[in-house]
């Protein structure tokens, strides 16, 4: 008699999980009909591959894989191809705060200063700062101002390469 899951806790950052708990609960249910779970199904393995990658990550988060996804495609997770794992959802969590800041600011929504009282635009530092507050990402897992720079870095790298496109 196999059990009808198994659950895989993987490392993670701490952000990272408030991130994916806020989307999909303490525990995602692993199936083909959410990216996240396409993503881990098509990185799980029948073969044991062993390589020596490092995985400093400060907390975890909770996998929960059907019987029949396993007898279907396996249970191996290398080490590997869970930093790829987490790489990806690094990768969405900055891509749902990139369009969430240039949404907020492309329909010049509004917040109240709370010093001055008064109605300003949003900027992309207020909808950063919002944005990490709606999944208690706390200062110290990840720096406002970093993020922050990282998102014009990011978009003028963006700029550069679509200028590049058209030019040639």
């Amino acid at each position: 008699m196999y059990p009808e899951m198994v659950t895989l806790i993987i490392p993670i950052d701490s952000y990272l999980k408030k991130y994916l708990i806020k989307k999909y609960g303490s525990h995602h249910m692993v199936s083909r009909d959410s990216w996240l779970g396409r993503y881990f199904i098509e990185i799980l393995d029948r073969q044991y591959k062993k390589k020596n990658i490092s995985l400093k990550k400060s907390d975890t988060y909770t996998f929960v894989i059907p019987y029949y996804v396993i007898k279907e495609v396996g249970l191996d997770l290398p080490t590997a191809k869970m930093k790829s794992l987490a790489v990806m959802i690094e990768q969405i969590f900055y891509n749902d705060l990139y369009t969430y800041i240039e949404v907020s600011m492309g329909n010049q929504l509004s917040f109240i200063n709370s010093k001055s009282k008064n109605f300003n635009e949003q900027n992309a530092y207020k909808a950063t700062e919002q944005f990490l507050s709606s999944f208690d990402i706390s200062e110290d897992e990840l720096k406002l101002d970093s993020v922050y720079k990282r998102f014009y870095r990011d978009r003028i790298s963006d700029k550069s390469k679509k200028q590049k496109k058209q030019i040639a």
